[in-house]
């Protein structure tokens, strides 16, 4: 199994660099006929987002949209793919930074209650805004 970096994960979505992305492909089609799938970190996740709207300016609905494609994407598997699901959910609906909910996410599966002084993620940690 081979785990991507974020500069492969960015050349796979954005297909901006011939080269790269050749190399990238190959890797995808080299596993998929192996039949396995290449490791998606959480930190590669949190990189990619940063990357794609600061530097690309993916929009929330546009990088909510991509998570869900990749999770969808049998070429790839995540290191916590059911707390990466409920950060993408929140994010749709919050105000908060997708980084900001899969802390929050992660500290509600270990039975933690997240306090946090981030005005836009505060409403969101309430006990019944966890779905």
């Amino acid at each position: 199994m081979i785990a991507f970096d974020t500069n492969h994960l960015v050349r796979h979505l954005l297909q901006d660099d011939e080269k790269q992305c050749g190399e990238v492909a190959s890797l995808i089609a080299g596993e998929s006929q192996r039949d396995t799938a290449i490791l998606i970190l959480n930190m590669v996740i949190l990189e990619t987002n940063w990357v794609l709207e600061s530097v690309f300016g993916v929009s929330r609905s546009g990088w909510a949209e991509i998570v869900e494609c990749l999770l969808a994407d049998a070429s790839f598997c995540f290191e916590d793919p059911e707390r990466i699901r409920l950060a993408v959910r929140m994010f749709r609906k919050g105000k908060a930074d997708f980084s900001d909910y899969l802390i929050l996410a992660k500290a509600k599966a270990e039975g933690c209650q997240l306090k946090t002084f981030d005005k836009n993620l505060l409403p969101d940690t309430q006990a019944g805004s966890i779905q």
